[in-house]
């Protein structure tokens, strides 16, 4: 089983270094197999939001939605059970000052709700290359329910983006109601079955990038078929 952990952190939070310091909890999820990657995204601030609902493309600044917890990073991890996600969340330093929020990827071509290797993929690997953003997709109210007439297919996208060099990896995301929010109070392990806040935006998919600059992120955003359905939040990361 594959999730990806989003890191959620209030605007209020002031752990110290030393309590957010990820270093010993990734080295033994590293060890024991879970973790196969993570990054650090920079802040809301520096978010572009694109939707395409119509002929043009509408480019906003800042992330889709304006929350007091926002996504500080992710990280992708391979796990047997949902017992075993919730337990390698849990001993995240973040956990005890923030939340993990755990969503199972649900990728196009699963046709039995399990995760299966996108074209590229193997079961232990994958795409090889460095991420300079990440694309959050989202669900916003107000979309469109039904893509324009002759917009670009998802495999006319990856077709796209393969021949820029510019995707590693990516995912649809089984639906919020089935997310599990951990947290960590007093010593001991919170679980919210749903995502980390009742939103009517939510992510549903992520796309990591390699782009040389944010105007090739834009414009590869901007042909991404979610855009039309919703809104893409473009993140530069920023490398732990």
């Amino acid at each position: 089983m594959r999730y990806l952990m989003l890191v959620r952190v209030p605007d209020d939070a002031s752990p110290t270094p030393e309590q957010a310091d990820p270093s010993v909890w990734y080295a033994e999820a590293v060890r024991r197999g879970q973790h196969l990657r993570g990054e650090r995204l920079r802040p809301p601030s520096d978010a572009t939001t694109v939707r395409r609902w119509g002929p043009s493309l509408t480019v906003t600044h800042g992330p889709f939605v304006e929350v007091t917890e926002q996504i500080v990073g992710f990280d992708l991890l391979e796990v047997q059970s949902p017992e075993e996600a919730v337990a390698v969340a849990a001993g995240h330093p973040v956990a005890a000052f923030g939340a993990l929020e755990l969503r199972e990827l649900w990728p196009h071509d699963s046709t039995d709700g399990d995760w299966v290797p996108a074209p590229g993929e193997t079961e232990g690997d994958l795409l090889p290359g460095e991420s300079s953003y990440v694309l959050l997709m989202a669900g916003v109210p107000g979309a469109p329910t039904e893509e324009p007439e002759g917009a670009p297919t998802m495999a006319d996208w990856l077709a796209e983006a393969e021949r820029r060099d510019a995707d590693r990896g990516g995912s649809p995301l089984r639906t919020p109601e089935e997310a599990v929010t951990v947290r960590v109070r007093d010593g001991q392990t919170v679980l919210t079955h749903g995502p980390y806040a009742e939103l009517a935006e939510q992510v549903y998919g992520y796309q990591l990038l390699d782009a040389p600059d944010l105007d090739a992120a834009l414009e590869l955003a901007g042909s991404h078929p979610a855009a039309a359905l919703g809104a893409i939040e473009i993140r530069p990361l920023w490398p732990i």
